[in-house]
């Protein structure tokens, strides 16, 4: 196996660990490019393989807005990727994760994802470094398995439970309000300062009245306080109204960031988040005299924590790496799609401009009528069905909400109506397509499938059995190459670039 080249440089000389800096780009390839043991400390906030995607809103009106994924497939990348690890005890976990969650399971192939780039932290990490994974219940069982196969079972220091408050309480669980921190070292001599919590009322009240002495007899420091435990619960998340929320979904508080910067790193030392978002572990580090370097993958995250650093002051502001990258077309889509009317070019909101975009892609015709449409977007024509002597017509809904939640089943019902109304006025459309933004729920896929097949015969393709009902992301579309299954188009629909119905 070839092996994979490292950088040259030195810690000192590289240029992303000679002061503050913010890189874009896949941190494994980022991290590949940096000397071995040249990081202090490393905070991660990966994804949690939620199963989810979220919308990132920045700026004071969200107009700037990025999806986050947090869904995962075992691609034929991710096949290629565990054919290659050449570390044994992560290859040997990593079978007993795939035995247990699945061959070619959402886990298995997020936790080949994340140990790939466990083991390149592990490499930069300085002996005397520590690394905090933050994780909540959708993997943490799995991440601790790579934690431990990687950094070694020995080097764990703590499992840290942050806890906190705010809404949202199911009704067949107890209220989910905690997250998990796996807490290691690289060696036992890692750096490490004791952080200290209030002591309660009642404690101080006894400890008062006992002259200073606890009840077991120990004297206790009543102005420094306690020792802090590895469960926190005095620092709340986040909340809607906070003046630190910069549009992030996922963002951590400060005050989190900088406990765990404060008790396992030194003023000068260099703090690594190979998935830094916002910018939350940098703007800690920087407000407490330490170097950082932010890597994230996507430009509108950087742009965001450049701003939200240069805003702090000179002492903190980055150099950034890697924004001369060409937008994705699946980013520059989504961008647009998600503009508001207010921050739309020529007037016309993303929406809109979504539904044009997206006839044009399926080779249908858009509706002119954004108002009052019955619920169709575009039609797409097809070619005549010899077994009934009618051209095809099949309604199109697009759908640009920001969260995919947002697509439901009254969605469904609602097209499958439009469909019925369009054979009651005469018109043959025997199928219907429904084209979201991001990746519907399965539970929509599985809707759709229900409803059935169709066989439609026409002189190209001869009999072929359709969906009745199809459901497809425009991600999908431009990032996977998925297409809804189509009758052949009536080329009469096809007029230059207007795609006028003739």
């Amino acid at each position: 196996m070839r092996p994979i080249a490292r950088s040259s440089s030195t810690s000192a000389s590289h240029p992303y660990l000679s002061g503050n800096a913010i890189v874009c780009g896949d941190n494994i390839d980022v991290l590949r490019e940096l000397p071995d043991e040249c990081v202090d400390l490393i905070y991660l906030d990966p994804p949690f393989n939620s199963n989810q995607f979220y919308v990132a809103a920045f700026g004071d009106k969200g107009l700037v807005a990025q999806q986050l994924k947090d869904v995962w497939r075992w691609t034929v990348e991710t096949q290629n990727s565990f054919n290659r690890l050449s570390h044994g005890k992560l290859l040997d976990s990593l079978r007993g994760i795939r035995l247990q969650a699945g061959e070619k399971s959402q886990m298995a192939a997020y936790c080949v994802y994340m140990g790939r780039r466990l083991l390149e932290m592990h490499r930069v990490l300085k002996p005397t470094g520590s690394i905090y994974l933050h994780c909540d219940p959708h993997a943490n069982a799995y991440l601790r398995i790579l934690m431990d196969t990687i950094f070694g079972l020995p080097n764990f220091r703590n499992e840290i439970v942050w806890c906190y408050r705010g809404g949202g309480v199911p009704s067949s669980a107890f209220a989910r309000k905690h997250d998990t921190i796996f807490y290691y070292c690289k060696k036992k001599r890692a750096v490490h300062h004791r952080q200290y919590i209030p002591y309660s009322d009642a404690s101080t009240k006894l400890v008062e009245s006992r002259g200073g002495v606890s009840i077991d007899g120990i004297p206790r420091d009543l102005k420094r306080g306690a020792s802090m435990p590895d469960w926190w619960v005095d620092i709340n998340s986040l909340q809607t109204w906070s003046p630190q929320r910069v549009g992030y979904p996922t963002q951590k508080p400060l005050a989190l960031l900088e406990r765990i910067i404060e008790a396992s790193s030194n003023p000068g030392d260099i703090v690594l988040d190979p998935f830094c978002g916002c910018g939350t572990a940098a703007d800690a580090a920087a407000s407490l005299g330490r170097k950082y370097l932010g890597i994230d993958i996507s430009a509108i995250a950087v742009r965001v924590m450049e701003q939200r650093l240069v805003s702090r002051g000179k002492a903190t502001t980055p150099t950034v790496y890697g924004l001369d990258w060409e937008e994705e077309e699946w980013e520059k889509f989504e961008r647009q799609a998600l503009r508001s009317r207010d921050d739309a070019e020529d007037g016309v909101p993303g929406w809109a401009w979504a539904e044009d975009r997206v006839a044009g892609m399926l080779n249908a015709v858009p509706n002119q009528r954004k108002v009052g449409d019955g619920g169709i977007d575009a039609r797409y024509f097809g070619v005549m069905d010899v077994d009934r002597n009618e051209p095809l017509v099949i309604p199109i809904q697009v759908k640009m909400h920001r969260k995919a939640s947002s697509v439901g089943r009254p969605d469904m019902d609602r097209l499958l109506g439009v469909q019925t109304a369009m054979q009651r006025r005469g018109e043959y459309a025997p199928m219907s397509v429904m084209i979201s933004l991001y990746p519907p729920s399965e539970s929509l896929r599985v809707f759709a499938a229900e409803q059935g097949r169709v066989t439609i015969t026409t002189n190209e393709e001869g009999a072929v059995d359709y969906p009745v009902m199809q459901v497809l992301s425009v991600r999908e579309i431009l990032e996977y190459g998925e297409l809804p299954k189509l009758p052949p188009v009536d080329p009469r629909s096809l007029v230059g670039d207007t795609q006028t119905r003739m």
